[in-house]
């Protein structure tokens, strides 16, 4: 395992930022570093996301990803402004191949163990994890592939716990961190909060 999903998955859950415009990167990288969680996951969704993105990489000390990266292009770009990451919600063989020729960790979606393991992939995505089946679908993909995953979608903070419990859970990547948006107070005591998962 590469050091960079080796340190996320030491925070194990890593708050996706899917509503803040770049004007918001100074406050966010405030809250992620009082609150010693120290990573964040970018939606590449948002029309600011990668200004976003650049802001956060260009910290130094904030390991800043791409999020909800869909195609091919956006990863280039993704990567071109300091992506430490790549989450997918696609198995976009192109894409997979740019981030491993750059020795970025990706983590896209896929049900097919066959086809994982094609690319040599050991972790994976799950989003989104209910409607893929949930921990069971985890357990069958796990004991097929010997796969470890970061799931998502829809995890609020009080089942966090439940997903982070299963032993292929690496961890997790949600919004419930950041729902109190401009209210950094709020914001910095949510990540604490989930700072309390960490793996020592």
């Amino acid at each position: 395992m590469d050091k960079t999903t080796q340190t996320l998955a030491q925070i194990r859950c890593i708050p996706m930022a899917k509503a803040y415009t770049k004007d918001a990167g100074p406050e966010l990288a405030k809250a992620l570093r009082s609150s010693g969680v120290g990573a964040v996951n970018v939606s590449m969704q948002h029309p600011e996301g990668l200004q976003l993105l650049r802001y956060l990489a260009m910290q130094g000390d904030i390991l800043a990803g791409a999020g909800n990266v869909q195609t091919y292009e956006q990863a280039v770009q993704a990567l071109d402004n300091g992506a430490a990451f790549i989450f997918s919600p696609c198995f976009d063989e192109q894409m997979i191949g740019l981030c491993q020729s750059r020795s970025i960790p990706i983590f896209p979606v896929t049900t097919q163990a066959s086809l994982a393991k094609q690319f040599n992939l050991e972790v994976l995505g799950c989003f989104p994890v209910e409607e893929l089946g949930g921990l069971a679908f985890v357990d069958r993909m796990a004991q097929e592939g010997n796969f470890s995953f970061f799931v998502a979608g829809h995890i609020e903070e009080a089942t966090t716990e439940s997903y982070l419990s299963n032993p292929h859970v690496l961890g997790m990547t949600g919004s419930w961190m950041l729902r109190d948006g401009q209210d950094w107070e709020k914001v910095t005591q949510a990540l604490k909060r989930a700072r309390a998962y960490t793996q020592s």
